[in-house]
């Protein structure tokens, strides 16, 4: 168990820059329709695991457990899984079996349109019009990557947790060498709690797994 212990403590912590999460961040839309921006994104902005689906045949395909970033066009999908109020339903359908993943909504009419009472609108990560441009869709893309799967933003995000829900005080480089003592393979919320001595670390462990999902 020493042993064990011992090489935990050697993990190096990946400091990823952009180029470096492009390079590992998998992004799915789903359009019922042919859809430019995802050629852009690819193409143009370097998200080069970028593809799009018509529809979703099941929670479990391939396409969407590999993602980690999901955009969802909530007209014209969701019918494959006979999802109620369409791509709104699968909406609340994926973020119940995947709640680790980003989300984006978009749709060709105005979010003026959305029923804002909907289960789906309090579960999206942000929404956004069909007719935005390439730069904001990048944007917005960029901003869920880097907060996902930057280690320093990682890191500020775990420290206020702590701050606020467990009233613990620890700076940036004192979380760094706790999280150096996580193996990849093992980012369960045990681990993780006991790692920074708390009783239940479930929203710190949220952030951690997805943080070590992408490998370069």
């Amino acid at each position: 168990m020493a042993w064990f212990n011992w090489l935990r403590k050697r993990n190096k912590l990946p400091h990823r820059n952009l180029s470096e999460i492009k390079n590992g961040c998998k992004i799915l839309f789903i359009d019922d329709k042919k859809f430019d921006i995802v050629e852009r994104l690819k193409e143009k902005e370097g998200w080069k695991n970028t593809t799009r689906i018509k529809d979703l045949d099941s929670i479990t395909q391939t396409e969407l457990q590999e993602a980690h970033i999901v955009l969802v066009d909530i007209q014209g999908v969701g019918k494959k899984m006979g999802c109620t109020d369409g791509g709104l339903g699968l909406i609340v359908a994926i973020k119940e079996k995947y709640p680790l993943k980003k989300i984006i909504m978009y749709s060709a009419e105005s979010q003026g349109k959305v029923d804002s009472f909907h289960k789906a609108s309090n579960l999206v990560d942000f929404r956004l019009r069909k007719t935005s441009t390439q730069y904001e869709f990048n944007s917005i893309i960029e901003k869920l990557a880097y907060e996902a799967f930057s280690l320093e933003n990682c890191v500020s995000r775990i420290k206020n947790i702590l701050y606020n829900e467990y009233a613990m005080t620890l700076s940036e480089n004192e979380i760094e060498k706790k999280l150096a003592k996580i193996s990849p393979e093992d980012t369960s919320i045990q681990t993780i709690s006991s790692v920074f001595n708390i009783q239940n670390a479930a929203n710190i462990a949220q952030i951690i797994q997805l943080f070590f999902s992408i490998r370069l």
